[in-house]
C-alpha cells in the first residue's frame, strides 16, 4: 500500500515537473483577418487557431491576444482590455492532443490607416495549477482600412460636365468610331473590350484599339504637399483629398473611363509602384489604387513639381486630367501649363473645403 502511494506521488511530482518544463513546447497560435482591406466601420473576422502538436494535454492554457487600440468589436461577453497602445482580448481553454481550436470574432475599426495585430502572450499552466510558463508569440498581421468617400454631391456633375465637355470638343475633331486595331488585353481592360473571333485566330486574348475620341482617358494627380512645410503637413486637408481621391476614381469606373493615378503621396508596406499606375478600369484596378490610399501617410514621395513633370511624359493630346490637391494650384502653374499645352486640354482641380473635419469639393475648370 505505501509503496503505490510513494510511486503514485513520484509520478504526479514527475508529471508535473514535465508539464511545467513543456506545458507550451507543442502549442501553436496563428491569426489572420477575412479580407486585408476594409472601409471604415466594415465588419470583418479576425480568425484566431490555437493548436497542440504534442501527445499530451494541456489542462490549462491563457491566451491575451493583442489587437489594435481602436478596435471595434461585435459581440458581447469577451473579455477585453484597452489602453493606450492596444486593445487585449483574454480568455482561457484547454487542448487535447493533436487539438486544433478556432476563434472567430467580427470587428471593424473606424478610421483610415494601417492597423496590425500583433500576435498574442500565452500562459500554460502546470499539473496542479500552481504555477504558470509564459511565452509571447509575434506576428504581425496587416489591415488596411481605406478613405471613406468624400461628401461631395456635386462630384458627380462636376466631373461628369468636365468629360463631357472634352468629348463634344474632341468629337467634331475625329470620327469617335473609327476602330484603329488590335492588342493584347493586359487585364486592365474591361471583358466586353475583348474580341474573341481575333483573340480564337491569334491564340491570345486581343481587344479592340479605338480611336482616342472614343477611348478616352483620365490622369488623376494627388498631391500631398501643403505649400508651406515649415508648418508641416496638414492632416485634416490632406485626408480630404485621399478621399477626394476615392470618389472621383469610382465616378470613373461609374462612368466606364479609363484612368491612370499618379501622387507623390508615400504608401506604408505598399508592394509595387502604387504611386505610378497606369490607364486601366475594374475592381481590381480600382482595389490597387484604393489600398494604396488606406496605406498613404502625410510624406511625400517628391516635390509635386516632379511628379507633373511625369504626368508630362505621358501626356498626349485628349487626355485628361483632375488634379486634387490641398494648397493653391497656382504654386504649380508653368507645370501645369505645360500639361494643358501637351493634352490640349484644361485641368479640373479639386480642393478640400477650408473647414476641418468636412470632405467638400471645389471645382476649377
Amino acid at each position: 500500500m505505501w509503496a503505490f502511494l510513494i510511486v503514485l506521488l513520484l509520478g504526479a511530482a514527475l508529471l508535473q515537473r514535465h508539464s511545467l518544463r513543456h506545458s507550451l513546447d507543442n502549442v501553436g497560435f496563428d491569426t489572420g483577418v477575412s479580407q486585408i482591406a476594409v472601409d471604415p466601420d466594415e465588419d470583418f473576422e479576425i480568425v484566431s487557431v490555437l493548436s497542440n502538436g504534442g501527445r499530451m494535454p494541456v489542462f490549462f492554457l491563457r491566451v491575451q491576444e493583442l489587437w489594435p487600440a481602436d478596435i471595434a468589436v461585435l459581440g458581447e461577453g469577451l473579455d477585453l482590455r484597452a489602453d493606450r497602445d492596444m486593445t487585449r482580448l483574454n480568455y482561457s481553454c484547454y487542448l487535447w492532443p493533436r487539438q486544433r481550436l478556432e476563434r472567430r470574432v467580427r470587428a471593424s475599426l473606424p478610421r483610415r490607416g494601417r492597423y496590425f495585430l500583433r500576435g498574442a502572450n500565452l500562459s500554460g499552466g502546470d499539473f496542479i495549477g500552481m504555477a504558470e510558463t509564459h511565452e509571447h508569440v509575434a506576428l504581425m498581421r496587416e489591415i488596411v482600412v481605406m478613405p471613406r468617400p468624400a461628401a461631395a454631391p456635386g462630384l458627380p456633375e462636376t466631373l461628369g460636365g468636365y468629360l463631357g465637355m472634352r468629348s463634344v470638343n474632341r468629337f467634331v475633331m475625329e470620327d469617335p468610331v473609327l476602330t484603329l486595331g488590335f492588342r493584347e488585353y493586359t487585364g486592365r481592360e474591361p471583358q466586353k473590350a475583348i474580341s474573341w473571333p481575333v483573340s480564337a485566330r491569334s491564340g491570345r486574348l486581343m481587344v479592340k484599339k479605338y480611336d482616342y475620341t472614343l477611348e478616352q482617358s483620365v490622369t488623376v494627380l494627388l498631391n500631398v504637399e501643403c505649400g508651406d512645410e515649415s508648418a508641416g503637413p496638414d492632416a485634416a486637408r490632406i485626408e480630404a483629398c485621399f478621399s477626394l481621391a476615392r470618389s472621383v476614381c469610382e465616378e470613373l469606373e461609374e462612368k466606364g473611363v479609363q484612368y491612370s493615378f499618379l501622387t507623390n503621396a508615400t504608401a506604408a508596406g505598399a508592394v509595387g509602384l502604387w504611386s505610378d499606375i497606369y490607364d486601366g478600369l475594374g475592381q481590381s484596378h480600382l482595389y490597387a489604387i484604393l489600398e494604396g490610399l488606406g496605406r498613404a501617410t502625410y510624406g511625400r514621395a517628391e516635390p509635386f513639381a516632379e511628379t507633373l513633370e511625369r504626368a508630362a511624359r505621358r501626356a498626349a493630346q485628349g487626355r485628361c486630367h483632375v488634379l486634387i490637391t490641398p494648397c493653391d494650384a497656382g504654386l504649380y502653374a508653368h507645370a501645369l501649363s505645360l500639361l494643358r499645352e501637351l493634352s490640349g486640354q484644361e485641368i479640373l482641380t479639386l480642393y478640400p473645403p477650408p473647414e476641418t473635419g468636412t470632405e467638400e469639393e471645389e471645382a476649377d475648370v
